[in-house]
């Protein structure tokens, strides 16, 4: 990998200095929040665009040495030199403002590099000619091709967005403040620890496990020979569970530690167990391997997969057709035994009534929330004014489809137009091989379904969201593959915006006391990450065709 990264507001920070130089020249007062866009937008507002275009030449010229990096910017570039990528600055600047003094803007770049240790090799070891300065955007775009750029990593998506930007490289937003909304031309981080988590699996610092906690996993790898003294180090990616990579040696495998709450009766060891050794028996290999299972401890021993995330431009034509190619191996032998053996599905549903109900009851659960913050009560009027309102336009519309095309609600799928669904079935249960391959796994809802809520499920996953253009050659595909009857297509389409609501109502779970038990198991709860799925639901909803 080449990774290019811009410099302006990607790399240094200018939001302390900038309204530190405004208020010693008085031009905003002391309440303008530290923040670079708020500084221009006050003075914007007050007519002093002329003060604001001037002062970016002072900034970036005079005071160009005060102006300070990005919380963990350094920490990336170790990091990434480290695992052996390329890295390289590529940045637009002009060479002098267009306003006030004519500061040499790109020395005083060099400068600012120089002196925070980027071509020092005992630091952060750039070479000078790692660093570009082009005059233009246009130069700029040129350049990241140029330099052979596999990803690059900007402050503004309206660059990553333009239609000169080089075909094939990943772009990835790099957005502090929050300003701007997901998208699936881009990967949009908020930080440089998040950055580094796109390019580097394992995290960086992965936490060994120690004590009581480690203790429960020994009986289990000693059978697999391994010693006491080998390492436990947690992973980070389970919402719902404990995963840790386990290394001895040359060895390495993954543990899995399975969540049970007792006011939920679902068994997700139990589904998963089922699934994995229904593929591997099935001769099925776009899974890790199943090693070993404690009952008691709830504990899974699998295979290490060497692989990392997809990135959402790979979510391509390719990457559908494998998904679509483990869907029709899974159950390629359905009509067998084994597959009967398997459990039903969690929320299965063999009638479009039911999936509708379904649906119903997670829309009614949400209005469990208690409200304890600001974050919550901003969650209760957003599912009163704005997602129930959405659910009862779609529940209204799907009815009204279901008799224009002759389906009857309360008619049963036959056991022949059912699937073994791997459920909650996405890319971002994917690990993608350097070979090519992808790879499958969490499958803990697993079993018997309806394919239409399969394919549904599948273009609503908002970690890596399939963009629907690719959704009637999918479905065309499962339904070939699967050798389902007329009806199929016509209720998936019917049922899509159904699951897309469902999901917004999944993006909420955290609201809800139960569900976010879970995340606390798995170290994810808490308000920050409760406000950050309230603003993906917000817009996940505005996606859904009501």
């Amino acid at each position: 990998m080449r990774i290019g990264v811009d410099f302006d507001n990607t790399i240094v920070c200018y939001d302390a200095l900038f309204h530190r130089v405004c208020r010693e020249r008085n031009l905003i007062p002391a309440e303008v929040p530290v923040n670079k866009s708020d500084v221009r937008n006050y003075l914007r507002r007050i007519g002093q665009e002329d003060a604001w275009t001037e002062m970016q030449g002072y900034v970036y010229g005079a005071r160009m040495s005060e102006a300070e990096a990005y919380p963990g910017v350094f920490d990336f570039f170790r990091a990434i030199r480290a695992a052996g990528h390329g890295l390289c600055i590529i940045s637009h600047k002009t060479k002098h403002p267009f306003r006030g003094e004519k500061y040499d803007l790109h020395q005083a770049a060099l400068g600012w590099l120089e002196l925070n240790g980027f071509f020092d090799p005992a630091r952060l070891g750039l070479q000078r000619e790692d660093v570009s300065l082009e005059l233009t955007k246009g130069e700029k775009l040129a350049r990241i091709a140029a330099r052979g750029c596999t990803h690059f990593i900007d402050d503004l998506p309206e660059l990553l967005a333009d239609p000169a930007f080089p075909q094939g490289v990943q772009r990835i937003l790099f957005d502090p403040n929050n300003l701007y909304p997901d998208d699936p031309s881009y990967i949009r981080v908020q930080s440089w620890e998040q950055a580094c988590a796109v390019f580097l699996t394992p995290p960086v610092e992965a936490k060994p496990l120690t004590g009581e906690a480690r203790e429960i996993f020994l009986p289990l790898l000693r059978q697999h020979s391994f010693g006491n003294g080998c390492e436990i180090a947690a992973l980070r990616g389970g919402a719902n569970n404990r995963v840790y990579q386990v290394r001895e040696g040359e060895r390495s495998l993954v543990i899995k530690q399975y969540f049970q709450n007792p006011a939920d009766s679902r068994d997700r060891f139990g589904a998963e167990r089922a699934l994995y050794q229904f593929a591997w028996a099935a001769g099925i290999r776009r899974t890790p391997e199943p090693i070993a299972w404690d009952l008691e401890q709830r504990l899974g021993l699998f295979g290490f997969i060497a692989g990392r995330k997809l990135q959402p431009l790979e979510v391509d034509q390719g990457a559908v057709g494998q998904a679509l190619e483990f869907i029709l191996e899974l159950n390629h032998r359905r009509a067998d035994r084994a597959a009967a053996d398997l459990p039903v599905a969690s929320e299965a549903c063999f009638s479009l009534r039911e999936h509708l109900r379904r649906v119903e009851l997670r829309m009614v659960r949400l209005q469990e929330i208690e409200v304890h913050s600001d974050t919550d009560r901003e969650a209760e009027i957003f599912i009163r004014s704005e997602l129930q309102p959405a659910w009862r336009a779609v529940s209204n519309s799907v009815a009204e489809g279901a008799l224009t095309a002759g389906l009857m609600p309360d008619q049963v799928l036959v056991q022949t137009q059912r699937c073994v669904s791997p459920s909650d079935f996405g890319f971002h249960n994917a690990l993608l091989r350097d070979d090519g391959r992808l790879v499958f796994f969490d499958f803990e809802y697993a079993g018997w379904d309806d394919p239409a809520k399969l394919v549904s499920d599948f273009f609503c996953q908002p970690e890596l969201p399939v963009d629907e253009r690719h959704w009637a050659d999918f479905a065309a595909g499962v339904a070939k593959g699967l050798a389902l009857d007329s009806s199929f297509v016509e209720r998936a389409r019917l049922l899509l915006p159904v699951y897309q609501l469902k999901w917004c109502g999944i993006m909420l779970n955290e609201f809800i006391r139960h569900e976010a038990r879970r995340r606390e198991f798995a170290g994810g709860a808490g308000e920050e990450r409760k406000r950050a799925q309230l603003e993906k639901a917000r817009r996940a909803l505005k996606k859904v065709r009501t």
